[in-house]
Order: C-alpha cells, then structure tokens, then sequence
C-alpha cells in the first residue's frame, strides 16, 4: 500500500508541475478568458466590427459633406436637414438594424443600463465600461450645449436663455454621472465582498467632484481674459489647483498599484514590475507608467470648465480629449492583462487544490 501511494503522489506532482508550466508559458487563452469579457461565440468577429465601423464612418461622412455644402450654399433648411437625417440613420442602424454587430450593440447596451442602476452583480466588464465612460466626461459635459439651445428656443429669446443656461449647474452634473456610477459600482462590490480596498477605490472617484465643482464655480465668475483675479478668485484658484493635485496623484498610484498590479513585488525580476510579464518587453510598461502620470494630469485638466471659455482653452480641452482617448486605449491594455493573469492564477489554484485532493492519502485508500 505504501508503495502504490507514494507512486500515486509521484504522478499527482509530474501532473501539477505539467499544468503549472501549461498555464505560465502557454500563449493559448484558458477557455474562461473570453469570458472575463462578456465574449460569447456568437458574439461579433472581427469582421463584423469592421464593417459596423465602416457603415457609421462612412455615414458621417456623407452627411458631414452634405451638411457642409448647405453651409457653403446658405441653404439653411437643408443644413439642418442634414444634421437630422444623420441623427436618424445612426438611430436607425444601432436600434433596427439586423447586422450581428448591432444586435450585439443593443444586448451589450441593454445589460450595462440594467447593472447601472440596480443593485446586480458588479462584473469585470461593466468596471470597463464605467471606467471608459469616464473618459467621456467631457463629452457629456458638452451635452450642455444641445439643452442649452432647446432651453434657449423655448424661452423664445435665444440670446438671453442661452446665456443664462451656459452658467447654470447643467454642464458640471452630466461630467459627475460617470463618477457617480463608479461610485456606486465600488460601494456595490464592498458590499458583496466586506474588502476595504473598493472604499478606497470609492475615494478616488469622489475625489474627481470638487475637481469638476470648483472650476464649475470658476467658470460662474468667468472673470475677462487678461484681466487680474481678485482675492476671492485666487483664494478659488489656489484650491482647484489642490484638488487636481490630490485627483492626479490619488489615480495614478491606484493605475499603477492596483488596476496594473505593478511596484508590488520588491523581488522582481524588473524593477517596478511584476514577475508575471504577458508582454516581454519592459519597455512598454515603464513607458506607460511615465506616460499616464502626464496623460492623468490632461485628464484632470480636461474636467475643469473654466479653462475652456476662451478660444485658447478650448483648443487645449480638445487636444486633452485626443489624448485622453489615447490614454484611455493605452490603460485598457494593461488593465485587462492583470485581471486576466489574477484569473489565471485562481484558475490554477482550483485545479491543483482538486488534484492535491483527488491525490490525498485518504482518497488513494
């Protein structure tokens, strides 16, 4: 019996060394990383991506010119034409139409809404979405301009209402709603979880409202160009500037320490890094550490409205918006790596623990 059992023991340890070296150097994704991102078989290939992106990219276009002749024409029914035919072709793809990518769409869409604002599970892929959809903060803020116009029409007196609703709160809620609903996402999985490290998630995001409420304070005194800020303004700047500083440095150590799992290990084989590489070249992530920090501080720049009033600010905010998609790309990549190698690692242990039990004394007599 002793020699049976040590000879199972022999086998059961050739068997975990095997997977351990499968699943370190083995390239090939474990059936569950598709679905770390809600991937699907029926989920739209690359193909399908492709042609969805060349339907709307075309569609912009054609309208954009259309849109552009009337302008040059002074064909002004036909230049508002024009924007709503594009408004409602879009509407029409992403809502009616039968192309795999859209029904993918409009599933995807469905299911983020549901776990936005109920109390449902909290997954990787609506963390991603949430997070992306603060890189469109800006983009909603410049929603304000449509309600605006509305506000402005309505009021009969385009001039005077618009003034009015372009100093108003509008802009500054719609660039909180994405904090807010990441907010609430971290307050969600410390509920479901107890761990304390997503109250200090939470912290980071709440930490982006005085950012965006003091410079929207800011922009309601809207001092002239040129002109000398009074005490009370600089009292104003001097405390903006703090929360940037404080919003910048908070983010980046959370990228770097906790969404990219990197400057954890003191042992590693590179400094700063991780043992546990999927890209090999060092160069990339120390290149997108320094390059975050930088892109981080756009970012927050980007938030504050009062930069943007003049002519020179909203050249900057539109810049800070390209790179802030850039940085955004970048920080999707590495983001995704360290949740895929932390599942990995559960995954392994999950099978050694079943073959450490399958392979026990007990279970061998």
């Amino acid at each position: 019996m002793t020699t049976r059992t040590l000879a199972s023991f022999s086998a059961s340890l050739t068997l975990i060394r095997s997977r351990i070296h499968h699943t370190s150097c083995s390239p090939t994704p474990i059936p569950w990383s598709r679905s770390l991102l809600s991937l699907h078989p029926t989920s739209a290939q690359f193909t399908d991506i492709l042609y969805g992106v060349k339907t709307l990219s075309l569609t912009l276009i054609g309208w954009y010119t259309l849109h552009e002749v009337f302008v040059y024409y002074g064909f002004s029914l036909g230049r508002w034409l024009a924007q709503v035919a594009f408004w409602v072709t879009l509407l029409v793809l992403c809502i009616f139409s039968n192309h795999k990518l859209y029904r993918g769409f409009r599933a995807f869409f469905y299911e983020r809404l549901h776990t936005f604002f109920t109390f449902s599970e909290v997954k990787f892929v609506d963390v991603l979405t949430a997070d992306a959809l603060t890189s469109m903060s800006k983009l909603l803020a410049d929603m304000q301009i449509v309600v605006c116009s509305i506000v402005g029409v309505l009021s009969l007196n385009f001039d005077a209402g618009n003034t009015r609703c372009m100093h108003s709160v509008v802009a500054p809620v719609l660039a909180s709603l994405p904090y807010l609903i990441r907010a609430i996402q971290c307050y969600r999985a410390y509920l479901s979880t107890g761990s304390s490290h997503h109250l200090v998630n939470l912290g980071k995001y709440l930490s982006s409202f005085p950012v965006i409420w003091t410079s929207a304070l800011k922009h309601q005194l809207a001092p002239v160009e040129g002109v000398r800020l009074d005490k009370h303004d600089q009292y104003l700047q001097l405390l903006w500037l703090y929360t940037v500083t404080i919003n910048t440095l908070y983010s980046y150590l959370w990228d770097i320490l906790m969404d990219w799992g990197l400057c954890r290990s003191p042992r590693a084989k590179h400094v700063l890094l991780r043992d546990d590489l999927h890209f090999k070249r060092p160069w990339l992530y120390y290149t997108a550490m320094a390059g975050d920090l930088a892109l981080r501080l756009c970012w927050s720049l980007k938030l504050s409205s009062h930069l943007q009033q003049h002519a020179s600010g909203q050249a900057f905010a539109f810049l800070f918006e390209v790179l802030e998609v850039f940085r955004r790309f970048v920080w999707n990549f590495f983001r995704v790596e360290w949740q895929y190698i932390q599942e990995r690692h559960k995954h392994t242990t999950r099978e050694l623990t079943a073959v450490l039990h399958t392979s026990s004394p007990r279970a061998l007599t």
